[in-house]
């Protein structure tokens, strides 16, 4: 057996610098193709899925909307006196839940010395607990015994028993039909205030 010589150590360690150095190139080969099958993976899956998609947004919120048939609404006011107001279709607000809109109203309330008052009218509103009632269209405020009143709009507090307009109204009584501008009527219903372009017709019955 012959001993190694110089030559052969040379030659062998060419031989492994040559294999690692190809095992060093097959493996970063193999790290490319690696990295290029991933690429190339997640650009179809991108592709087939018509890009990065948001996610799906929320239904809008809507505010709660009460509505129904016949509607009523009764109470006590500050005199100890019942009132109440009816109406063909109730509506609550969508925005203030106290509010209802109203159609084909009538309600009556009573003055705190007594005596009735009715009023109808096509459409209100009506805020349950300030006891606001604001009636609109074909307005109509009867006193039995004292006096008719015809507007287009009024607003009473059910609680005082107030009635306000600002428009045209036309009020009959026993003797006279009145027309003015405005109406206000005390709290309790003892004095009715007309201002503004106020015209009276007085009737006379004559006998034979």
């Amino acid at each position: 057996m012959s001993s190694p010589t110089p030559e052969n150590i040379g030659r062998k360690a060419e031989l492994a610098r040559n294999r690692a150095a190809r095992s060093r190139f097959f493996m970063r080969a193999a790290a490319v193709i690696g990295v290029a099958v991933v690429v190339a993976f997640l650009s179809e899956s991108l592709f087939f899925s018509g890009g990065p998609q948001k996610p799906p947004e929320p239904p809008p919120v809507q505010a709660a909307h009460v509505s129904g048939g016949l509607s009523s609404f009764s109470g006590i006011d500050d005199n100890a006196k019942p009132f109440s107001v009816k109406a063909q279709e109730g509506v609550q607000d969508p925005s203030i839940e106290t509010l209802m809109h109203l159609k084909n109203v009538s309600g009556t309330f009573v003055r705190k010395l007594g005596g009735d008052v009715a009023v109808t009218a096509d459409a209100a509103e009506y805020e349950v607990k300030k006891k606001d009632l604001r009636v609109s269209g074909n307005v109509r405020f009867e006193e039995p015994g004292r006096y008719v009143a015809r507007l287009s709009s009024a607003e009473v507090n059910l609680d005082r028993q107030k009635i306000v307009t600002k428009e045209p109204v036309q009020v009959e009584t026993a003797g006279a039909t009145v027309s003015a501008d405005s109406m206000e009527t005390s709290e309790d219903g003892k004095v009715v205030i007309l201002r503004g372009h106020v015209k009276a017709h007085f009737s006379t019955d004559v006998g034979d």
